[in-house]
């Protein structure tokens, strides 16, 4: 019958039934496109659905940090998020940002957005990114190679070949010995190439935190000679990191005439292809002497971080017999101190020389052995 207020099975034309109204506008029974819950069907709604996928963005770089977006979803979600590395969790990387560690270089990195309505949840992976270390590729093969395990030490290294590069030094380099690690095989490793100039050692030489140290018939043999190590006549520098140089010590390096520092009391000759320079007085007898040939009259002279002073003399011919040595000049004599770094390049200017000094002085400072 048609009932205006029906608490059984309301009629056609019930208004308000509490039963299975046939065209009832607001029922208990079956639902309708009105319920009591608003704009969404009782027995109706539907999980999250994402239609833009989460993505990644920032530097994938070792120490960098990542984010996440949520993506473009539907259904009104919430949104949590879980980092994965190689399709596992990271631990507590629960944040719409990451930062990348060590663990991460060279893996599968990407992140998991959940999203949560009433109804329930659903996911969605952002892409997948790989990181590269935060290490400069050639300071981390010489941190390879010579076994350096020190993170101080590695810091150092990485730094230290960063500024030279950015101070546009390091393609001039051929040789650089930065005599870090305390070992053989640490202080043996040409930082420029680890596969050129690994040096060899006669018997005596000491190996510590301050590099290496001879006892003035011992030497380290580069196996190079001025003529293939990469120089040329007028197109020659070398430096050495000295800390200290005891009274009597002739030679730092090199073999005389063509490379070495000489050691007459109370001065240095300065010897880049030539023989016996103008005396220079020094400011003393340690900390980081550099020199540069750059023409055939003439080469720069590098005290600390003094001005250069310039050296006139005459260029010689390059010596073709006669082994580059460290600790000992080859042909002549040697010494008996520590030697922190030593390297060899083709010719450098005074701002070279100036950037060479910055850079090596900020490694010695990392490492607690600046002079």
């Amino acid at each position: 019958m048609a009932n205006s207020n029906g608490w059984g099975d309301g009629a056609a034309n019930n208004a308000i039934g509490w039963g299975q109204g046939a065209n009832n506008a607001i029922s208990w029974g079956k639902s309708h496109l009105n319920s009591w819950s608003g704009a969404t069907d009782i027995d109706g709604g539907n999980l999250p659905v994402n239609t833009v996928a989460p993505a990644i963005t920032g530097t994938a770089q070792e120490g960098q940090t990542l984010t996440c977006s949520t993506g473009t979803w539907s259904g009104s979600p919430t949104y949590t998020y879980q980092w994965k590395r190689n399709g596992s969790n990271i631990g507590s990387a629960t944040n719409s940002t990451y930062t990348l560690v060590t663990a991460d270089v060279s893996q599968s990195i990407l992140c998991t957005v959940t999203a949560t309505n009433f109804v329930g949840s659903a996911n969605a992976d952002s892409n997948t990114v790989t990181p590269t270390s935060s290490t400069d590729a050639d300071a981390q093969a010489f941190i390879t190679a010579a076994a350096i395990t020190d993170p101080t030490q590695q810091t150092a290294i990485n730094t230290l070949v960063v500024d030279l590069k950015a101070a546009f030094i390091w393609n001039k380099l051929l040789v650089f010995y930065p005599f870090v690690g305390g070992t053989a095989l640490s202080n043996s490793k040409n930082l420029k190439n680890i596969n050129f100039g690994t040096l060899s050692y006669s018997t005596g030489i000491t190996h510590g935190t301050l590099g290496i140290k001879g006892n003035t018939v011992s030497y380290a043999d580069t196996g190079l000679k001025s003529t293939t190590i990469g120089f040329t006549q007028n197109n020659a520098a070398s430096g050495i990191y000295m800390q200290s140089w005891a009274a009597n010590q002739t030679m730092a390096y090199g073999h005389f005439g063509n490379l070495t520092l000489y050691k007459g009391l109370p001065v240095l000759y300065p010897l880049i292809n030539n023989l016996l320079a103008p005396t220079l007085t020094p400011s003393s007898f340690n900390g980081f002497f550099q020199m540069s040939r750059n023409s055939s009259a003439n080469f720069l002279f590098k005290d600390k971080n003094s001005a250069a002073s310039t050296i006139i003399a005459g260029s010689g011919a390059l010596n073709s017999t006669l082994n580059l040595y460290v600790c000992y000049a080859n042909n002549y004599g040697g010494l008996a101190d520590w030697i922190s770094c030593n390297y060899y390049a083709t010719g450098l200017t005074e701002t070279d020389l100036t950037n060479m000094y910055t850079a090596v002085q900020a490694f010695q400072t990392t490492l607690g052995r600046q002079i």
